[in-house]
């Protein structure tokens, strides 16, 4: 699996040479990045020609492509197109999730999530409030019935962050956690392509105009790893509230795709980590046993 993540932000063009990446920026020399050490390929700028060459060659690769709007934001993805090849085996075993099954996966991945939001607190000697909500995870029900997940996300951003408001489309928080979100998204968007689930087909997400509602399932107990960078990065900053997500910052963001985490008793890279998860997920269908979902946690290693 490739670790590079590369991120285009000048007028250039991307092609294929010789099974290699070729990048050729207009005012300076070109650069060549071998595929297999590639994970992720970020668009920033609309100003990028990319032959359909490469763009073949990097599906079969399993990078994944992201395009980015006029503030420079991840909104739209390029993945493999079903590679697996028991990707109609898949598709029966994934249609006949059962209502109890896909309930107890999705209350694993919520009690994840708060735990994690709760390390998170704790990682900003908000020890009181951290134990706070790893009451809360406790007593997560089947399907999250109680929803746990929304009181503990308003407590949790309450704690983390202050005079901070989710839906303030200004704050740079909002913006950077949002950008980091994208980032994870679409790794986990290539990896369930790739494991031959479909993307579409949630846990617990069931937007019929969502085509990543099980994508929107898996991110959530990795979404704390985002918080905790974005926290970090403002903290150390001094950043005011309203300020811009710089081109550093994003560089930032990315690499958080490196930053070791564990899961299943091991320290990895977070973006192994995505693919350890629905590794994990495509055993848990396979033997109709949801106890076998394998999810993230933080490691205590730097």
């Amino acid at each position: 699996m490739g670790w590079r993540s590369i991120i285009i932000s000048k007028t250039s063009k991307i092609s294929l040479k010789k099974h290699n990446f070729l990048y050729s920026p207009l005012e300076s020399d070109d650069i060549i990045v071998p595929l297999i050490d590639i994970s992720v390929i970020i668009l920033e700028t609309p100003q990028v020609t990319i032959t359909s060459a490469l763009l073949s060659k990097l599906a079969e690769e399993n990078i994944v492509v992201f395009t980015c709007d006029k503030k420079h934001t991840p909104n739209g993805i390029f993945t493999p197109f079903h590679q697996h090849s028991r990707f109609s085996l898949m598709v029966h075993l994934q249609i006949k999730w059962s209502e109890a099954f896909k309930k107890r996966i999705w209350q694993q991945i919520i009690i994840c999530k708060i735990s994690n939001q709760s390390r998170v607190l704790e990682n900003y000697q908000k020890n009181k409030e951290s134990k706070e909500l790893i009451i809360i995870a406790k007593n997560v029900k089947s399907g999250d019935i109680n929803n746990a997940e929304s009181y503990s996300a308003k407590l949790y951003f309450q704690y983390l962050y202050k005079n901070f408001n989710r839906r303030d489309v200004s704050d740079w928080r909002n913006s950077a956690m949002n950008y980091g979100y994208s980032i994870i998204r679409g790794v986990i968007s290539r990896d369930l392509s790739a494991s031959g689930l479909i993307p579409a087909l949630g846990l617990h997400h069931k937007n019929q105009l969502n085509s990543f509602n099980l994508s929107d399932d898996i991110i959530e107990p990795f979404r704390a790893f985002v918080d905790n960078k974005v926290n970090n990065i403002f903290l150390s900053e001094n950043l005011p509230k309203i300020y811009e997500l710089t081109y550093e910052h994003k560089i930032m963001l990315v690499e958080i795709l490196q930053e070791k985490v564990l899961i299943n008793n091991e320290h990895t890279t977070l973006l192994n980590a995505c693919s350890i998860c629905i590794n994990s997920l495509v055993k848990c269908t396979k033997d109709n046993d949801f106890s076998k979902i394998i999810l993230p946690s933080f490691s205590n290693e730097k």
